[in-house]
């Protein structure tokens, strides 16, 4: 294997990390609440969160598939990954000189980094066919393990400079909105090698149209059942992801604790997704997959009741042993499902469907929130998106074999 061209791509997942661990996950969600959108109540505020998620995930249902098939076309994915990345990190940058109260310019630039970043993720996933198959799980998990070390590494920065500069008159600062410029300046240094040593290979691609390519994948059972169970189960994983913090805050833990926790899954996600992968070599990737999602479910339930920061922490953990191990395993195994020629325009219908299933649980979640001002009843509606995923996933594996 080449060296260059394989530290390359996995240092690029320890890049764009700090993007989903600082803003996506941390400081994005505080900042809105105690700066962008103070004006506004705790209801409201979450409502508007959800759609700024769901926004950005119904514009990349239209563009994934479309930019996937002209990188295919065009047999350049690095040029497409840049175009993207570079669009995610201006967006972020912009983000610390929005002024206070401005929820909704905040949502509109938070929306089109999100969907950078989401975008970007297309063509970074579809170079892992540029590898030797047998290895896809074991060079998958490696980068969603950096990725976390990575991005927790980057948010144990951020916290720090914060921490030294907590009486800081600069008001960049003492927003926490430098935030943003950190997520953006490590993303974009780190990525680098990527631009400089992944070596482009010529794709003789045969498709002519979307159209084309989803008639393909109705006709190929395998395939086609197991984006269905992923398009369900992902939902779930995502959605936690985006509205853990938030969900925090309603239940009145601190920000500080709340960050605190998102470390916690940040490290214990580095040798969780090493592990995960272990488990899928002594056993099968497909009863991995299966037990990550059993996993998740019992968060949820645990998410429902929780009612001490303590408990907050052991689901912090709880997902961080399986939050890069589902990810990296899904993805490896539709790596081997899917054609030699096709690899951007059938992973862009893969992120597709992933963030259109990101639309909905966002937007459930705040839904159930706001109608019922009862944040526990709504992260308790993700559950039913693992349990049908289990179902459906276990139906494609039988097909598959």
């Amino acid at each position: 294997m080449d060296s260059k061209k394989y530290y390359s791509w996995v240092l690029y997942d320890w890049a764009n990390s700090a993007y989903a661990t600082i803003v996506l996950a941390g400081f994005f969600p505080i900042i809105f609440a105690e700066y962008f959108a103070s004006s506004i109540p705790a209801s409201e505020r979450t409502l508007y969160l959800g759609i700024s998620n769901s926004s950005a995930s119904l514009i990349l249902i239209f563009l994934a598939p479309l930019f996937g098939l002209m990188a295919d076309k065009f047999s350049n994915k690095k040029l497409f990954l840049l175009i993207f990345a570079s669009l995610s990190i201006i967006s972020t940058l912009i983000l610390s000189f929005i002024s206070k109260d401005s929820f909704v310019l905040a949502s509109i630039f938070f929306s089109i980094s999100l969907l950078g970043f989401m975008m970007s993720n297309v063509f970074y996933d579809s170079m892992l066919l540029n590898f030797e198959s047998h290895k896809y799980d074991k060079i998958s998990s490696m980068g969603y393990a950096l990725g976390y070390l990575g991005g927790g590494l980057a948010f144990v920065f951020t916290l720090m400079f914060l921490y030294f500069n907590s009486d800081s008159p600069i008001e960049i600062i003492s927003s926490n909105k430098i935030s943003f410029i950190f997520a953006a300046s490590w993303w974009l240094i780190f990525m680098i090698p990527l631009f400089l040593y992944w070596p482009e290979q010529k794709i003789d691609s045969k498709s002519t149209s979307l159209l084309d390519t989803f008639k393909e994948i109705k006709s190929i059972k395998p395939i086609f059942l197991f984006l269905l169970s992923y398009w369900i189960y992902i939902d779930g994983v995502d959605t936690i992801i985006r509205m853990a913090i938030n969900y925090g805050l309603t239940l009145g833990f601190s920000s500080s604790d709340l960050l605190i926790a998102l470390l916690v899954t940040q490290f214990v996600a580095f040798p969780g997704t090493l592990m995960i992968n272990k488990i899928s070599e002594y056993f099968t990737c497909e009863l991995a997959i299966i037990g990550c999602l059993i996993m998740y479910l019992v968060i949820t339930i645990l998410a429902y009741s929780l009612d001490s920061i303590f408990e907050f922490y052991l689901i912090a953990s709880l997902i961080g042993l399986v939050q890069g191990g589902i990810q990296a395993l899904s993805r490896s195994y539709y790596a081997r499902l899917i054609p030699n020629n096709k690899h951007s325009e059938y992973f862009g219908i893969y992120n597709m469907l992933g963030k259109f299933a990101a639309l909905i649980g966002p937007l459930i979640v705040g839904l159930i929130t706001y109608l019922t001002h009862d944040p526990r009843l709504g992260m308790l509606s993700i559950g039913l998106f693992f349990i049908t995923g289990i179902i459906l996933f276990n139906i494609s594996r039988t097909i598959n074999k």
